[in-house]
């Protein structure tokens, strides 16, 4: 018989009885399209920003995906291509892979082109999440303490919820979320002596591999640094009853493996499933993340996180979402002197940490041991800082973790393992008070993400977008584009002076199908932006009205004659289908010279960021000339195609 290692409230045996699975099931149902419709609010379109943020890029990769995945027998991405950096091609390894989202949006675009698939895949992983830490703690904590500790993981995490869409790929993390749980679940049966069935270890194991298709570099660390760490604690405590007595340790595991036949032998179909969906997922997954590996590998860093980290003070946990202060807010920042990332970094907000709190104090001695790898990844994560005191760098995935403030997405599953264990041995009052700091909390996360409005598309977008793919030529020239990635390379050199208002021209791909010049990467090696250095691409792309990449809107001065050559020279050698011309980032001067060189504009729409965009085709004349190898060789200031 199990023993029950906390105390049950009074009323709680009460909620549990109509709290059947179905019930639970319907509840966290209606609740996740509630929050699709109230919040989300988007089901016709894409994913895009208003403000030219990093919401465009999470839809491409899944077109990405969609255009240069094989399967050869094995799954392969195509990396190295001039899809961006056209013509001179880059290796396009370096963006946030996260490849179930990817695999999905690619399936939904194969089947029915652009929609609002990574919307409703939301959804889905909101359900998922809250869904499955029911099924998972019901057994051990009762229907009512499982059901809250769905409802906490998921639409009480604050800081998982301020991800998206910005952050798309820091929002989806059931996958990571569940087995952390089951993680903490094998120790505490260890710890207890309790018995582990093959069937919970099969499923162990299946969940992990399932976060391997979450965010390579965040999301899925924090899975294996779980699972690490409860892994190493547990073998330390199966080896230490080992040496203090072998005869009856070496019993219990022959125990124990009997135990595991008869189960498989009673009811095999579950556990092959299991080790056969395993199979598939590490089938789809693990060549994509060794072939991620080798490529970034390929590439020498002198410094890994130039261009900022985003180290989170550890005070930060202590601080509330209350109406109108964000514990990401910058007036903190004078006295942390950290740099959160996001609203809420850093924070789980004090509903959540108040009932941490009572219930890792409430805890009963025999289940504490349980809470040293959950204790040591909270520490582990909450000190680290990329350059002062590295210490997650012991981890392999964690090699290029630069933003320690992401962590801030486990912490309400930290906080909400320890509540399961409280006692409920309080004041009524003070269940009121802490019931109303939840609301209030609620409130004020809720409210502001109502405020977020979802961007819709023009009614002459698509017809743009159309004119576009029918043109004739691979690719598409955007002015001015940008060449940049988020290490700060290609700011610097001043191949994307208009960050702010540039940086997803190259995402509108999904849409037209061509062939971009720029692209916004995760990170960048000066060595992929040296050919745009070579060809003097920088001189043309000067004088922002401000230095300040964050702010410029525009650019001052027009090409000059010299600068003129050199641009018509490489128009002319390259698969142009035309010219994407952001009208509202030139003076009406400059935009009057393009007409003058390049011809009058067939179509208008607006775009993200950019604004008022014109599209002029290249004319037929001009595609006769077309020789990729001279393209690729022009150089300013001459303008000359010289031999590459």
């Amino acid at each position: 018989m199990k023993t029950t290692y906390f105390t049950s409230f009074p009323t709680e045996a009460k909620y549990s009885r109509w709290l059947s699975p179905s019930v639970v099931f319907l509840f966290f149902g209606i609740l996740t399209l509630l929050y699709g419709f109230f919040f989300l609010r988007n089901f016709t379109g894409p994913l895009a920003d208003l403000n030219a943020g990093d919401i465009d890029q999470w839809d491409y990769m899944g077109y990405y995906v969609a255009k240069n995945l094989s399967f050869t027998p094995l799954p392969h991405l195509n990396w190295i291509n001039d899809q961006t950096f056209y013509p001179y091609g880059t290796n396009h390894v370096y963006q946030g892979w996260a490849f179930e989202q990817n695999f999905w949006y690619a399936l939904c675009f194969s089947f029915w082109g652009n929609g609002p698939w990574l919307n409703i895949y939301y959804l889905i992983s909101l359900f998922i999440l809250s869904a499955g830490t029911y099924l998972l703690l019901r057994n051990d904590y009762g229907t009512f303490r499982a059901t809250l500790a769905g409802l906490f993981v998921s639409f009480l995490n604050f800081y998982a919820l301020n991800k998206y869409p910005g952050h798309y790929a820091y929002a989806m993390i059931h996958w990571t979320v569940l087995s952390m749980l089951t993680d903490f679940l094998l120790t505490r049966r260890v710890v207890l002596r309790e018995s582990v069935s093959l069937r919970f270890l099969l499923l162990k194991g299946l969940l992990l591999t399932l976060c391997l298709g979450h965010d390579v570099g965040y999301i899925l660390g924090f899975a294996l640094s779980s699972f690490t760490l409860n892994f190493l604690f547990v073998a330390g405590v199966l080896g230490w009853r080992l040496l203090r007595s072998s005869a009856k340790a070496t019993e219990q595991i022959g125990d124990v493996i009997a135990n595991w036949q008869r189960e498989f032998l009673s009811r095999p179909f579950i556990p092959l499933a299991l080790v056969l969906a395993m199979f598939v997922l590490i089938f789809l997954y693990v060549p994509l993340l060794l072939e991620v590996a080798q490529q970034a590998n390929s590439f020498v860093f002198k410094d890994r996180f130039a261009g900022g980290h985003g180290w989170v003070h550890p005070l930060r946990l202590l601080l509330p979402y209350l109406p109108g202060f964000d514990p990401g807010d910058d007036p903190l920042h004078p006295y942390l002197q950290d740099m959160p990332e996001g609203n809420g970094a850093g924070s789980a907000g004090w509903f959540l940490l108040i009932s941490g709190i009572l219930g890792f104090w409430t805890t009963r001695k025999p289940i504490r041991w349980a809470y040293v790898p959950v204790v040591a990844f909270g520490v582990m994560h909450a000190l680290y800082h990329p350059i002062q005191l590295p210490i997650l760098q012991i981890f392999p995935w964690d090699r290029f973790n630069r933003i320690p403030s992401r962590v801030t997405i486990t912490y309400p599953v930290i906080l909400t393992i320890f509540a399961l264990h409280w006692s409920g041995r309080i004041r009524p009052i003070y269940v009121v008070g802490l019931a109303l700091i939840g609301l209030v909390e609620i409130f004020s996360v809720y409210s502001f993400r109502r405020t977020q409005e979802p961007y819709t598309f023009s009614e002459s977008f698509y017809p743009y977008m159309n004119r576009i793919r029918q043109q004739p030529g691979e690719a598409i020239l955007d002015w001015p584009f940008c060449v940049v990635g988020g290490n700060g390379v290609g700011l610097e050199q001043g191949l994307c002076p208009l960050y702010q208002r540039t940086n997803t021209l190259y995402a509108l791909q999904r849409f037209h199908g061509k062939k971009t010049v720029g692209q916004y990467f995760g990170r960048l090696n000066v060595v992929q932006i040296k050919p745009f250095l070579q060809a003097g691409w920088s001189t043309l792309l000067d004088h922002p009205d401000t230095d300040d990449f964050w702010v410029a809107k525009n650019l001052t001065s027009c090409l000059t004659d010299e600068q003129w050559h050199f641009f018509e020279q490489f128009y002319l050698y390259n698969d142009f289908a035309g010219i994407n011309l952001c009208i509202d980032l030139l003076p009406k001067a400059c935009v009057e010279d393009f007409y003058k060189h390049v011809g009058r504009p067939v179509a208008t729409t607006e775009v993200p960021g950019a604004g008022r965009i014109v599209f002029i085709p290249k004319p037929a004349a001009m595609r006769q000339k077309v020789n990729r190898q001279l393209g690729q060789s022009v150089r300013f200031p001459c303008g000359c195609p010289v031999n590459p």
